[in-house]
């Protein structure tokens, strides 16, 4: 997909977590203006806390003040399995990080606030001429090139459209969002011209302008699931893969020759695989000039290297709970043994379990689709009321729903069936175990049998999580900038790539059109808000935590590290002249 509209999985994640959600009066439930005004509170108290962060932490350099050449090294958590986005195994954080400078996702610039410009590298203009039906009309840079010199033309994003519409299943896709709302793309002026025609009105029309592939890859089923599963896509950025190490898990770039922008400054970007266990004292060492840190024991250790500074910022990543309904032998189908175990986990205690003594602001997370402080949050359980640690509201759960115990402390049966189902965990990714550890402690002090099952963390996708065998997995999504969009695909529909859960609630199609096409923001949020609620009926995700961005960075090295919305400009960054 052009951009990274779709949710992208996330291996650890730093582990933060926040007071709970404000709870109903006593004695009565709230008017609709007294929830609002709760809602409103507690956003803004979320707010309060994480605007102690900036937005964007590195070092900033213009163009002529960073020097020429040099190298970035930085940690991945395996080699890409498909290096196609687009398609289901490509949806995974790191290959997005790796492809970044190749030009994925930069076809729009975000500023420090999260403002979206059109990078002129790439398009030059775009604008909506028709809104009955909805038209966009679009050029493309003419000196646009993929690595092998074929200009990027209007043909390549009719192809890219067609392969992840959803018409044809043999494409394996991510998510069609977007894309499946497209009438017509034709070719007007030239073959760099052309006008989008939309079937229903798509609000984040700036999000299908672009093809992350050319057409040689995206024309053919075949190719596009299985032809760049040990090679790259080709590149459309400042820099081009220049050799994969597979063995040695080693993955470097060099600057591309075809490149027609501002010449980049680094000579070369290296990416390692290196097990989270390892990366802090690599990073300590000076192995990496970069490292995202997980948890308080890699902040110690992070902290330990003396050229090296510490950026925090707000982000777009949160941690959670999925489980597969359909796992755990049929416990998990039924919606109050979910709820039962939402209602008795302590959020708080995973938090505190994880975290450590991280430097940084607190907050849970209670919405599906926007972050605690962001403009449309609400608390999407206050409908429900709220979401508490209540382990006593949970056994009443259990017991309406037939799981009876013998006696405090036993396994809860059912039909001669144990309330039992597993926790899958990557290796040497402590959050994930640490997380894990506290689920089960909270839910076996109920009547649950939770155990834990370590798999190798390269495996952890790719034979666990994406074919949904699993009863139960704790990893992070990283959000887009187009939350509305693609939230969604959590749950509707079933076979959606992003959707492990195995549950889907039909309600949500109908709304989630009039979601995409809701142009006016006030509206939009309204449905969002629609969205997250139904998506936490379900209980099928639990949210646990916003996640910030905690980066140690070499000293000497400008314009990356952390930020919350602002994207790199590969061009410029490097290390200070």
């Amino acid at each position: 997909m052009t951009i990274t509209s779709t949710r992208r999985l996330f291996l650890g994640g730093t582990a933060v977590v926040g007071s709970a959600a404000a709870l109903s009066a006593c004695g009565g439930q709230k008017s609709a203006e007294e929830q609002q005004k709760a809602a409103e509170e507690e956003n803004q108290k979320a707010a309060d806390e994480q605007s102690q962060l900036p937005s964007t932490a590195w070092e900033v350099a213009e163009y002529d003040a960073v020097a020429d050449g040099g190298s970035l090294t930085l940690a991945v958590s395996q080699l890409p399995n498909n290096w196609n986005s687009a398609q289901t195994d490509g949806n995974l954080a790191d290959l997005t990080d790796i492809r970044s400078p190749m030009g994925y996702g930069h076809e729009i610039l975000y500023s420090e606030k999260g403002e979206k410009t059109l990078n002129p590298d790439y398009i030059e203009s775009a604008e909506l001429t028709s809104e009955d039906p909805q038209i966009v009309t679009f050029t493309y840079n003419k000196n646009a090139v993929w690595d092998n010199g074929d200009p990027i033309v209007v043909e390549d994003l009719i192809s890219l459209w067609k392969a992840t519409n959803g018409k044809n299943e043999e494409f394996l896709i991510v998510s069609p969002i977007g894309w499946d709302q497209i009438k017509e793309i034709r070719q007007t002026d030239d073959e760099f011209s052309g006008e989008i025609e939309f079937a229903s009105p798509f609000a984040d029309w700036i999000t299908v302008l672009y093809p992350s592939i050319p057409a040689a890859v995206s024309s053919d089923p075949k190719t596009f699931n299985e032809g760049f599963t040990s090679e790259p896509t080709p590149s459309y950025g400042p820099y081009v893969v220049s050799d994969i190490d597979s063995s040695g898990g080693v993955i470097t770039q060099k600057r591309n020759e075809k490149w027609w922008g501002r010449a980049p400054k680094l000579e070369t970007i290296v990416w390692k695989v290196v097990d989270q266990s390892q990366a802090p004292a690599a990073f300590a060492n000076g192995e990496l000039d970069a490292y995202e840190i997980a948890n308080g024991d890699e902040l110690a250790q992070a902290k330990g290297r003396q050229d090296a500074t510490i950026q925090v910022t707000n982000g777009l990543t949160w941690t959670h709970l999925t489980m597969n309904v359909e796992g755990g032998g049929g416990v998990l189908k039924d919606v109050k043994v979910r709820e039962a175990i939402a209602r008795g986990i302590d959020r708080n205690a995973i938090g505190n379990a994880v975290v450590g003594p991280l430097e940084a602001p607190i907050v849970l997370v209670n919405n599906f689709v926007y972050m605690p402080g962001q403009e449309g949050y609400e608390d999407s359980y206050e409908p429900l009321g709220s979401l508490e640690f209540d382990p006593e509201a949970a056994k009443k759960l259990l017991d309406d729903a037939g799981w009876a115990a013998a006696s405090e402390g036993e396994v809860r049966e059912k039909d001669g069936t144990q309330l039992a189902f597993e926790i899958i965990v990557p290796a040497d990714t402590k959050s994930n175990e640490d997380r894990a550890a506290q689920v089960l402690t909270n839910l076996n002090a109920i009547g649950f049998k939770v155990g834990v099952k370590t798999v190798p963390s390269d495996a952890y996708f790719d034979e666990y999580i994406t074919p949904k065998n699993f009863d139960a997995v704790t990893f992070s999504w990283v959000g887009g900038q187009f939350p509305e969009s693609n939230s969604v695909n959590l749950v509707y529909p079933k076979d959606s790539g992003q959707n492990h859960t195995n549950f889907e609630d039909e309600r949500l199609a109908d709304l989630d059109n009039q979601l995409k096409a809701a142009f006016d923001e006030d509206e939009k949020h309204k449905l969002a808000n629609e969205v997250s609620t139904m998506i936490a009926e379900s209980f099928a995700i639990i949210p646990f935590y916003a996640t910030p961005n905690i980066v140690g960075v070499k000293d000497g090295i400008v314009n990356y590290g952390a930020s919350q919305f602002q994207s790199f400009d590969w061009t410029t960054v490097g290390v200070k002249a």
